[in-house]
């Protein structure tokens, strides 16, 4: 079939218009991916079920997969993880090289002059392992004198570290550890217990089968004896930068609509076999 020169001037001008267009697509893509802004997450990876680090290298557990939900639905950032000892956590979102540490974190005074959090994102419920024999070790109180192990800057260890200060004459003894096995140890008699929480022993027993312990759930506003075990939530933990501002907020709002479309429930069922997600935060 013959073109005239009127048909071919038409066909022409569709195929500017159409190359226009796709350019122009590809512009704005380019453009939308590179006005994202970058945020780093921080981890120690070793904190089970909660920051995990697979074998193939990637990261799993509750509070990763919570800020991984957030940020799908905050296309304004991308998320790029980074794994440190835990004794450098909060050190890199001091010195600017994290924005937010996933890591179980629990909240302090001292914690809140520095970094801002987030919504609680975890609901706990503390417990102390000892042994299955042990009947008298059941609060903070007649845990004075008896040992247990902690790892340094947790929101377990704070809770002891504030009650040996309000009972300096009957003080919990602390080791601090960077390798903590709280079920063997206790198990062995290394220790007489460990503070923790039960969606943790709860996995630690699903994996290691360790017989001849228990937990010992404890009153999370007061026990018999007047100790309060402190604040039962853990959160995400963020730098004070505009930018870290920013995220936290819209962090937060996605926060809500997670735990009210039931996402964090199914997270948590996922992880931990029941729900363990903040109940305030369906009321907001």
């Amino acid at each position: 079939m013959k073109l005239t020169l009127k048909k071919i001037a038409v066909v022409t001008g569709l195929l500017a218009i159409t190359t226009l267009v796709l350019t122009g697509c590809g512009k704005q893509s380019k453009s939308s991916a590179a006005n994202k802004t970058t945020i780093t997450a921080v981890t120690d990876g070793n904190v089970a079920p909660f920051a995990v680090k697979e074998k193939s290298g990637g990261l799993s557990g509750y509070d990763v997969d919570v800020l991984k939900a957030a940020v799908k639905h905050l296309p304004q950032y991308k998320l790029q993880w980074k794994l440190v000892d835990y004794e450098a956590l909060l050190g890199n979102i001091d010195s600017g090289r994290a924005d937010v540490g996933v890591n179980h974190l629990g909240k302090t005074a001292e914690r809140q002059e520095k970094y801002l959090f987030s919504k609680p994102i975890f609901e706990d419920k503390p417990v102390f392992i000892v042994k299955k024999t042990n009947k008298t070790i059941k609060s903070f109180a007649t845990a004075a004198g008896k040992t247990t192990p902690a790892q340094v800057g947790t929101g377990f260890s704070l809770d002891l570290e504030t009650y040996n200060k309000k009972h300096p004459n009957k003080k919990i003894k602390i080791s601090y550890v960077k390798d903590y096995h709280d079920l063997q140890d206790v198990s062995a008699g290394k220790y007489d217990f460990a503070y923790t929480d039960l969606s943790m022993y709860n996995a630690e027993q699903k994996e290691y089968h360790v017989n001849n312990v228990k937990a010992v759930q404890l009153n999370t506003s007061q026990n018999a004896d007047g100790q309060n075990v402190g604040n039962p939530y853990t959160y995400f933990l963020f730098g004070k930068t505009a930018k870290d501002k920013k995220f936290q907020q819209a962090v937060n709002q996605e926060l809500v609509k997670l735990a009210k479309d039931g996402t964090l429930t199914k997270i948590s069922q996922k992880y931990l076999g029941q729900d363990y997600s903040p109940k305030v935060l369906r009321n907001e």
